[in-house]
This record gives C-alpha cells, structure tokens and sequence, in this order.
C-alpha cells in the first residue's frame, strides 16, 4: 500500500464484501460516503446509504474524536461482520477510504481481518508542479494529477508560476502561453477542497521574472535592464526584480490583489530564490553600503508586509537567506522557509539545523530529479528524497513539498515523476517504513500506474541510465546536454573516455530494449490511459537513445560539425519523428501554449546537423 499502514492487527479471517449491502453515514460524511458507494459500484456492489446503525449495516462511517486523537489520523477495523471507518474529522475519513480502497484493489474485494491504527509523520504533504518553463497542463490532466496526490494522502498542491496566470492589465507576458485563468484556477482549487488538498498560490515575486522584464512595459523594474552574466558565465537577460525601484512594491500588490482571491488557502510562496543579479545593477550602491544579504531580507520583508496586511502567511525559498546565518534569526515568527537541494547528498542536515536553531518554520523541499535529463535520474531522486526527509523530521519541520521542474523546455513527461510521487509519499506519512525499490516499483504499478505490466521497473531503470557515464553534471544527465545543448558538451570531451563510449553503447542496447518491452505491453494494455502512458515513456525513451549516440559521435569526432554526413541525416531523421510524436502528446495533455518553445528547444540540435 501507498503510504503503508503504521498499525495493523492481522485478525487471520477474511471478509468478503457481498454484492448489496448498506454504507452508515451521517450528514458530515455523507459525500465521502457516496464516493466510497461509486467505488464499490465500479466492483458490481450496489450499496444504499442509511442514517440508521443496525445489524444488517455492512460498512460503518463514525465520527468521533473519542476514538482517534490525531486530526488526520484513522482507524479501520475489519471483521467477518463488516467494516468500520472511525476518525476525529472528515478529512481522517478521507484519508481511511484512500486506504479501503487500495485494499479493494490489492485484494480484490476478499479483504483480509485486520485493525488499523494511522497517522502521518508530516502535517503538511505537499507536490510542486513548474507550469513556467512551457508545459502547462490541461484541465484535464491537472485534475488527474489531483486525483493521484489525494490517494496517495498529499494534502497540499502548488503550481509553480512566473507567467502563467491569465493577469487582466499584463496580456502582453501571458499571451503566448494559454495560462491558467481566474475560473480555472477557482475551479481547481474546488477540485482540490473536495480531496482535502491545499491548493497554495505560488508566484515568484523576485527573481526568475525575465519572462516579464524582458518587455520594455516592464524592463524599468529590472535590476538589471540590459542583463547581467551569470557566475557560471552565461549571458543573462533581465531576471529579478530591484530592491532600489519603489514600485516594484506596487507591482506586487497588483499581482497579488488579483491572483490570491482565487484560493482558499491562507499560505503564499512567493519564491524569492536564485537572485543572480541583486547587487549588479540599481542595486548595487544598496549591496556596497548595507550588504547584498541585508538588502535582500529587506526586500523580502516588505513583500511580508504586503502579505500580512491581506492576512496570508509568506513561503519563500530559503537557498538566499541561509548564506547569511546572522539574519535567518530576523525573520518574522509566521514566515515558512523553503529548503531545497535536489542532489542525493544535498547538506539537508546543516540547513535543517541552521534554521531550527533559529527558531525558524520551515519545509524540506527535495525534487524529482526528471527536469534536463528526458527520462530522470531514479536513484538520485530516492536518495534525495530520504535525505531530505529524515532531516526535516529530525529537526522538526512542519511539511514537506517534493518539486517537479521543467528547465529548458520541460522535456519530461509526467510519468517520470511518478516513482517520486509514489516514494515521498509514504516517507511522509511513515518515514520509519523502509521499501526496497523492488516493493516500492509494484506498489506504484499497482496504485499509482494501476497497471499489471512492469510501467514503474521501466520507469525507475530508465532514470538509471545516466549513470553509465563517469561524467557527472549538477540536476542534470550529460545525454540531455549533448542533444539539447550539443555546445556545451565539447567542454566535457576530455572527461569522457573510451569507457564511456563503451559503457554508452551498451546503455543503448538497454533503452531500446526496454522500449521494445513497451512496445509489447502496448498491444496487450486495454486502457487508453495505459496506453498514453506507455507512449510518453517511449518518446522520452527515444529522446534518451538519440541524445546517447550524439554523445558518442561528438566524442568520437571531436567535434559536431566533423559528424559524417550520413550518421548527420540518421539523427536528424530520428529528431524529426521524434519531435512528431512529441508534439502528439503533449497537445493531447498541455497546452497548445509554450509547446513550440519547448520543440525549439530540444531542436537546436537541428541548426548543427
């Protein structure tokens, strides 16, 4: 099961769930019980609902904060009479029905006796999705995203956006991306009510904003209008907003006037993280006389303020202030930090223990390890998960929330992200639950894929394939570089060798192995649903596969142009159908909006071949 179940009395009976039989509910739990009678339904039960507790009631709804102390917390007793659902509140209902229902499906409605005692580790759960970087889901799919969080017992979601709400007076930054709208977002946020998640606003609010200040209506609130250079060396255009432009506030409180209605959720992530620029431009004299960390908190600080006055409590990433120790203590009591690192051996503990020591709120934030990689990196996920969450648990963090990425073009497709959906999950609810990969692989086929085909196995060893190259690269797999940035990899030349390339083309063999197997499972799967996912493996699969042979013939040419031409017209071929397929996806589960930023982006190969 996902999450497993802290308690269990095994009672060494069966209980059979009959054909009719008669769900007790009272008023309060009465649409958590009409969704438990359509999942039966979907068995061949026909189940009544009935306000009246007898001898004859098959499964019994009880609300009693007598029986369960914890607010998210259940208990589930199963006996050869029937079953009982007891919780302190309707959301520990939810969560007892999440878990009867993964029992039905596992078991098939012959039910083993057992009691049940559970509750989770972490309070708050939560899943980040980037809707930036040109993937912006449809209703449809964000809904089915939704469903998946709830059964898994996430309770908090959030969309990672620069530019993509529909902001009534800013069309001219939106108007290419088929953002999400207010009744959109309303609607959602409904959607998410209804399975006990938060749906949490999040709008960057300092830097990562160059999709607005690039445009000359917006460049005056620019650190630095005409752009900056990166510390790794890259030209930068304009990116973060400055400290030293008054109106910037102004700005904000616009944004946040017409987007924070939308949501019921008290809580705000404004981001605030990876400011490159602070200090370079209109703020420099700022950073020189008062500090660049100073200058900082204070800027964030009056973003709180804003907050404060609409009664909202203010998330933002912590990578920034954690470089100043002396002033993590100045932040406000009701402020939440956000700690990520997204390395298996990111330093979770130190920061953990530098913002507990401080008396600071704070989550731990690990991701999924898919984005600038095309099929993941499974490994470093898990690990980067556990770490992440042993930590914050040691030092008494309030919440998790697992970030889903999309750097340069968001190439990924969801499936991907699902071993680490399926892996935080039970961390969080149970973090003293240690599952081998093999068991966490059946139980997200079973639970989140629900599939009888080995999806997960192939997900989990896809993501492996980056490791049979020594060349390691920061939240990146040197097979994505070499397609989507095939200039940058002939820095790395002299750090591949002959092994390499061996080891590559035996990696080769294994994903084109491993997409025949799907291509197998594709004539076998009855669901349209299965089918898709099978088809989004298999093109970020192909992906891989044509990003490894460029590597190779890069390496073994010394230089791009020197390719030979006919191995040349092979990839651009392969690119071409690649591309087709690509874009057949993603218009059946995105937005039309960002998709040809994204193909140009995994295209740039092309302008080479």
């Amino acid at each position: 099961m996902l999450p497993r179940l802290k308690r269990i009395t095994i009672l060494n009976d069966i209980f059979e769930i009959p054909v009719e039989g008669k769900i007790f509910t009272l008023p309060e739990s009465f649409k958590l019980a009409v969704s438990l009678k359509n999942e039966l339904a979907r068995y061949g039960k026909r189940f009544s609902l009935t306000g009246f507790n007898d001898k004859s009631t098959t499964i019994r709804i009880i609300l009693n904060s007598n029986l369960v102390s914890h607010s998210q917390g259940y208990k589930i007793k199963i006996t050869p009479a029937g079953i009982v659902l007891m919780a302190k509140t309707t959301q520990g209902i939810f969560y007892s029905l999440q878990s009867l229902i993964q029992m039905m499906r596992e078991y098939e409605c012959r039910i083993p006796t057992m009691i049940i005692e559970d509750e989770p580790d972490f309070e708050n759960r939560g899943f980040m999705l980037d809707i930036s970087r040109d993937r912006i889901p449809n209703m449809d799919t964000l809904k089915k995203i939704i469903n998946t969080l709830s059964e898994l017992k996430y309770n908090q979601f959030q969309l990672y956006t620069e530019h993509t709400f529909a902001y009534n007076n800013h069309e001219l930054v939106w108007k290419d991306y088929t953002p999400l709208t207010s009744e959109e977002v309303q609607e959602l946020n409904d959607y998410c009510r209804e399975r006990f998640i938060e749906l949490v606003p999040n709008q960057n609010s300092f830097g990562h904003l160059g999709k607005w200040l690039k445009h000359n209506q917006y460049r005056y609130l620019a650190e630095c209008p005409d752009g900056f250079i990166t510390p790794w060396g890259e030209k930068y255009g304009p990116f973060s907003l400055s400290p030293a432009v008054p109106e910037t506030l102004n700005f904000l409180s616009e944004l946040f006037d017409e987007l924070l209605p939308n949501f019921t959720s008290t809580k705000v992530n404004i981001g605030a993280d990876e400011t490159y620029d602070l200090g370079l431009g209109k703020s420099k004299e700022l950073c020189e006389k008062y500090g660049k960390g100073r200058v900082y908190l204070d800027f964030l600080l009056k973003i709180y303020q804003i907050l404060n006055k609409r009664g909202k409590t203010m998330m933002f990433w912590g990578d920034i202030i954690k470089k100043y120790p002396e002033l993590v203590e100045q932040l406000p009591d009701d402020v939440i930090a956000l700690l990520w690192g997204y390395e298996a051996d990111h330093p979770y503990s130190e920061e953990c223990k530098l913002f507990a020591t401080k008396g600071v709120t704070f989550y731990v934030c690990p991701g999924t390890s898919t984005w600038d990689s095309f099929t993941g990196r499974s490994d470093n996920a898990l690990a980067n998960i556990k770490n992440a969450l042993a930590n914050g648990q040691k030092y008494n963090s309030i919440g998790f929330l697992l970030t889903d990425w999309g750097d340069n073009g968001h190439h990924q497709h969801l499936p991907f992200s699902m071993i680490s959906l399926g892996y935080a999950a039970p961390l969080g609810w149970n973090l003293s639950e240690n599952l081998t990969n093999d068991e966490l692989l059946k139980e997200v086929n079973t639970h989140v894929f629900k599939t009888k085909f080995p999806i997960a196995e192939s997900v989990y060893n896809l993501g492996t394939i980056y490791n049979h190259i020594k060349l390691k690269l920061h939240n990146a797999s040197p097979y994505f570089i070499s397609l989507v940035f095939p200039h940058r990899i002939s820095k790395y030349l002299s750090e591949i060798d002959d092994e390499d390339v061996k080891n590559t083309e035996d990696a080769i063999q294994i994903a084109n192995t491993i997409i025949h197997n799907l291509s197998e499972f594709m004539i076998k799967v009855e669901s349209e649903s299965e089918k898709l996912t099978i088809l989004q493996i298999m093109n970020n699969a192909e992906m891989l596969v044509l990003g490894m042979e460029l590597l190779i013939l890069i390496k073994q040419n010394e230089n791009i142009s020197l390719i030979p031409e006919e191995r040349k017209t092979h990839l651009k071929q392969k690119l071409e159908q690649i591309t087709e397929q690509y874009r057949t996806l993603w218009s059946t589960l995105n937005r039309e909006g960002g998709l040809n930023y994204s193909v140009e982006k995994l295209s740039q190969i092309s302008k080479y071949l």
